[in-house]
């Protein structure tokens, strides 16, 4: 396995695990306001599909044995850098969640 393919794998965990951190926030989010209840709720979907889609994706590219042939989507360095900005985004939830309950 080269070092592109570990990158991919590492990425698609560290988006399933920050994913899942934001999702768990935003389903637990109380507000007496109907409209950030309603965006906790899109934000609660939007992270659960990232979770699932980065679980799918590097389950995939393992039982592959990241065989990176022609019926794979790109190759390992295209594909870690198309997937970054989903891995970055991800986290940057995170961070805020993480910076509002420390400031609490």
């Amino acid at each position: 396995m080269d070092l592109f393919a570990t990158m991919l794998i590492a990425q698609y965990l560290l988006t399933a695990l920050s994913s899942g951190f934001n999702a768990a926030y935003f389903w637990n989010y109380r507000s007496p306001r109907r409209g950030r209840r309603v965006g906790a709720m899109v934000l609660f979907g939007l992270s659960l599909a990232l979770v699932v889609e980065s679980l799918y994706f590097g389950a995939f590219a393992l039982s592959r044995g990241l065989d990176w042939g022609p019926d794979f989507f790109l190759e390992p360095r295209r594909w870690l850098m198309a997937r970054g900005l989903v891995c970055l985004g991800s986290l940057a939830i995170s961070t805020l969640i993480l910076r509002k309950m420390v400031s609490r």
